[in-house]
């Protein structure tokens, strides 16, 4: 059976014991708050940091002329839509107009004697 020494001494240890708990789950929570706070500190100066350095590096790029990749889209789209143009103006030219090579050459085969003639005229007289 307990004395009544022992069950003060019993129920001092535990109400310590439950005061050190209590003061360590204290300590943990204004730690880790502590600690949440200097996370979100952190966080918004390396955010703040990185857009300054994006900010410095767009405007070199600019100075030094490099196109945007907005610019580059909006060019290789104009490019497209210029391309699509040539080949339907190639395509209508095509379809319009038959080839007729046979004839052409044939013109030039006339015209070359024509000129020797004139040549030969010129330097004889």
């Amino acid at each position: 059976m307990a004395t009544p020494r022992s069950r003060t001494r019993k129920t001092a240890g535990s109400s310590v014991g439950r005061r050190v708990r209590d003061a360590f789950e204290n300590a943990q929570e204004t730690l880790q708050s502590r600690v949440g706070g200097a996370r979100e500190q952190a966080q918004e100066t390396w955010d703040n940091l990185e857009a300054l350095f994006q900010s410095r590096v767009q405007r070199a790029l600019h100075q030094l002329g490099v196109p945007t990749a907005e610019e580059i889209r909006a060019l290789t789209r104009r490019v497209s839509e210029l391309n699509d143009n040539v080949s339907k103006i190639n395509q209508r030219q095509r379809t319009a107009q038959p080839k007729q090579p046979a004839q052409r050459a044939k013109r030039k085969v006339a015209a070359a004697p024509r000129r020797a003639q004139a040549k030969r005229s010129k330097t004889a007289g």
